[in-house]
């Protein structure tokens, strides 16, 4: 057998731990078996962590005092169930339907008559009870100290529940009641159109009177009440009130909101948003201005009564684009139609039930708007205020046109006057819209020259319209003088020229052969509506009509429906840039546009013929009319230049003819009269040279001489005499020194009649032989006006009318 090596022992020695190679040998001896007894070094023990020792006994603490209070909970829970058992009815919430804590009754069951006879002990009334299926809703109403109308209110509503029959009456058990007090006076008075803010620092409760049920239209979710109460303010009758849900499973009386209306309309329940419930409708409206607040029930964490009203509201887009933030902006600003039209147009986005729900409600708003624009109204301000409402610029625009000048415009300005800021607020909603649109800048305009001025009106105007970069200077210039026959249309507050349906209107026509249409001004055509709307639009063509001619008049007088005015023009209320339809309204033309042609033949007859005015001109204080009718035959030989035409309206003149009387017949009548007149008379003939100078005759003589001379006695000064009127005719070749009253029927052109006119005392007001030389009398009129009657005066280059002045005591 072969003996070991020390090698061959120390390979099979167990093998030596990392830990331990390298470490000097530890002196011990080494046993028999080649085994080495290695000695175990102790680890030494580490110590326990305090912060886990402190959360133990912590936790242990927290265990034991959880535990304490739900035992004193439970205990607390345990008597007041033995109690009154109604206060803990809030754990129903968190009970199943089969555990729910049931209601206790508070009092003994009573009959309906105990009930109301023990309610009347204590100084109160009941109301009309209201069934509930099997149960009874009974309000109590209190009475008002020093009351004279709706002296008893509603203080407390009660739902009594039957327990059953007891011999032949039945016997109910209270199960539910609310105390009632009204809305505070502050929140009725903050309506728009009640803005009495002075009480809004007093405090108090309204009281509430009626009590209704809503009808079948009321959501099936348990029974629906409104408390309603009225008030009047000044003349602002005010209703207000409070929505009353009652809720049967869990017999709760809840109140749901509270609402006030300036028009006493009542809370309604209407499908509005097309959901599978009716939405609650209070409607605000305030004249035209439709303005609804509309109530969606949503559902709510609380067991007694598990829903709540909530408010339909625009203040969040439900949708993040630019065209539904505008029409959100629209409707905020009650250009309800606008607003719906941009809402509609989004419907392919990312449509939602809150997207739907504010679509409605616009549409509920727009439906009233669009229906009011369309209907009649009595007043051109009602109807423009319709358009306006529903964002309908344009068609305003075209009522305010048409408007005739005087009363109708006068109360258009009148109504933008007094606006509260409405209109303005849609003015500037709708220009952040659409910035170019010119109907709106047209009626932003028109506010503020009714509410400031017009060079403020005027100053906005060119603020908003040359901060657009879009629009050229020719283009800016066109709209800028439209905007100024806008406002001195709303400016003039014309009345038309006869006061009336028809003009009155004097003058002196001439016939001209042709006609620039650059130096007229036609009526625009009313269809088309303002140049606004149709800036490239022309003015109509002047056509004349075959076998027609132009006559040009020269206004010389007419009437504004107060007075008669006379050149210089000077003061007319008119356009400067723009004058069409104006200046055609202010001369009473848009009724009749016919004037008369006449003609006085060197025989002393009249012929006339009637023509229609097609345009006018105003300028430096002159006013001229272009008309177009059939020629007179004075025209028509050669003599068209040397014959002078009145023009005259049909209305404006009455002829007058008074009767005429001899000197002799006249002495017969008024002696001292006559010999007032003769000497006067005399003296003026001798004076111009008409009758030769020698002695002075006595009164016999004068009559011998000239007595067969005739006179017109008429009152031509308003003072209710006549005056005389003597026209005589002179004789041009100097063949007769002394002129007389007969015309001459052969050379007829030779004579020059000269009209005298004396006073009722006889002294000379009227002179063609002296101082009144420049004229010769054509006719008298009545000008329709009820004042005296008027001297139709051909003078060197024109017809004029003259008017005794009790003033400076001469025509005029």
């Amino acid at each position: 057998m072969a003996r070991k090596t020390p090698q061959d022992s120390q390979k099979h020695l167990p093998p030596v731990k990392a830990s331990q190679r390298g470490k000097k040998p530890s002196g011990k001896p080494i046993r028999a078996n080649g085994k080495t007894r290695v000695p175990l070094k102790k680890q030494p023990s580490k110590p326990k962590s305090r912060l886990n020792g402190g959360l133990v006994k912590l936790g242990a603490i927290a265990i034991i005092f959880a535990s304490g209070g739900l035992v004193v909970g439970g205990t607390w829970l345990a008597i007041r169930l033995m109690i009154d058992p109604n206060t803990v009815l809030w754990l129903n919430q968190f009970l199943p339907a089969w555990t729910r804590i049931p209601v206790a009754a508070s009092s003994s069951p009573q009959t309906l008559a105990a009930i109301q006879d023990k309610i009347r002990q204590s100084g109160l009334i009941t109301g009309e009870p209201q069934s509930l299926n099997s149960e009874l809703l009974l309000p109590i109403l209190a009475s008002k100290a020093d009351c004279q109308t709706d002296c008893q209110q509603i203080v407390e509503l009660r739902v009594y529940q039957p327990i059953g029959p007891g011999g032949n009456e039945t016997y109910y058990q209270l199960v539910a009641e609310l105390p009632i007090v009204g809305p505070e006076e502050y929140f009725v008075l903050s309506t728009p159109v009640s803005a009495k803010a002075d009480n809004a620092g007093v405090s108090r409760s309204l009281p509430l009177t009626k009590l209704t049920r809503f009808d079948s239209k009321a959501p099936g979710k348990g029974f629906w009440f409104n408390l309603s109460g009225h008030q009047s303010t000044g003349d602002t009758p005010m209703t207000y009130g409070q929505i009353i849900h009652y809720n049967p499973d869990q017999m709760h009386l809840s109140i749901m909101l509270q609402w006030t209306s300036p028009n006493e309309s009542q809370p309604y329940w209407q499908e509005i948003t097309g959901g599978s419930s009716a939405e609650l409708v209070v409607d605000r409206m305030v004249g035209l201005e439709p303005q609804f607040k509309v109530y969606q029930i949503k559902p709510r964490k609380f067991v007694p009564d598990p829903i709540f009203l909530e408010e339909v509201s625009l203040a969040q887009p439900a949708l993040d684009t630019p065209t539904y933030r505008n029409g959100m902006m629209l409707a905020r600003h009650g250009l309800w139609s606008p607003a719906q039209q941009l809402l509609k147009s989004q419907k392919s986005k990312k449509w939602s039930t809150t997207a739907q729900a504010q679509l409605d409600f616009v549409q509920l708003h727009a439906q009233v708007t669009e229906a009011q624009s369309k209907q009649p109204w009595a007043t051109p301000s009602q109807q423009i205020l319709a358009n306006l409402i529903d964002g309908r610029w344009a068609d305003a625009l075209l009522v305010f046109q048409s408007s005739a000048p005087g009363s109708p415009v006068q109360e258009i300005a009148t109504f933008l006057k007094n606006d509260s800021g409405g209109l303005w607020e849609r003015v500037e909603a709708a220009l952040k819209v659409n910035p170019n649109d010119e109907n709106v800048k047209a009626w932003g305009a028109l506010i503020l020259a009714a509410q400031q001025n017009r060079a403020k009106a005027i100053a906005w105007l060119r603020q908003i319209t040359f901060s657009n970069t879009f629009v050229s200077t020719a283009e800016t210039f066109t709209i800028n003088s439209q905007f100024y026959e806008l406002l001195d249309h709303l400016e003039g507050t014309f009345t038309t020229a006869s006061g009336g349906d028809s003009s009155q209107i004097v003058g002196t026509a001439q016939v001209i052969q042709k006609v620039n249409e650059t130096d007229w001004r036609p009526p625009e055509n009313k269809n088309t509506g303002l140049a606004i709307r149709n800036i490239s639009s022309q003015s109509p063509t002047l056509q004349l009509e075959p076998q027609q001619v132009w006559y040009q008049v020269q206004v010389a007088a007419f009437n504004d429906g107060q007075r008669w005015k006379q050149p210089p023009f000077s003061d007319l209320p008119v356009p400067t840039v723009a004058y069409g339809s104006q200046l055609w309204n202010y001369l009473g033309l848009g009724a009749n546009s016919r004037i008369q042609i006449t003609a006085w033949t060197v025989e002393g007859t009249q012929e006339s013929t009637i023509a229609t005015i097609k345009a006018a001109v105003y300028r430096d204080g002159s006013l001229q009319l272009l008309a177009s009718g059939e020629p007179l035959l004075s025209t028509t030989q050669g003599t068209a230049n040397k014959t002078r035409l009145l023009a005259h309206t049909e209305s404006s003149l009455r002829w007058l003819e008074p009767v005429s009387l001899s000197f002799w017949d006249l002495n017969q009548l008024q002696p001292q009269w006559v010999s007032a007149i003769l000497p006067v008379l005399w003296r003026e003939l001798l004076k111009s040279g008409q009758l030769k100078s020698g002695e002075f005759p006595s009164l016999t003589a004068m009559l011998s001489e000239i007595g067969h001379w005739s006179v017109r006695p008429i009152d031509l000064t308003g003072n209710k005499q006549p005056e005389a009127v003597l026209t005589l005719y002179e004789d041009l070749s100097g063949a007769s020194q002394k002129p007389d009253v007969t015309r001459p029927i052969n050379d007829n052109q030779l004579y020059k009649p000269r009209t005298l006119i004396f006073s009722d005392t006889g002294s000379l007001i009227y002179s063609e032989f002296s101082k009144d030389a420049q004229t010769s009398l054509t006719a008298l009129a009545d000008l329709g006006d009820g004042g005296s009657a008027a001297l139709i005066l051909n003078s060197s280059n024109a017809y004029n009318l003259k008017r005794w002045s009790v003033e400076r005591q001469r025509f005029e």
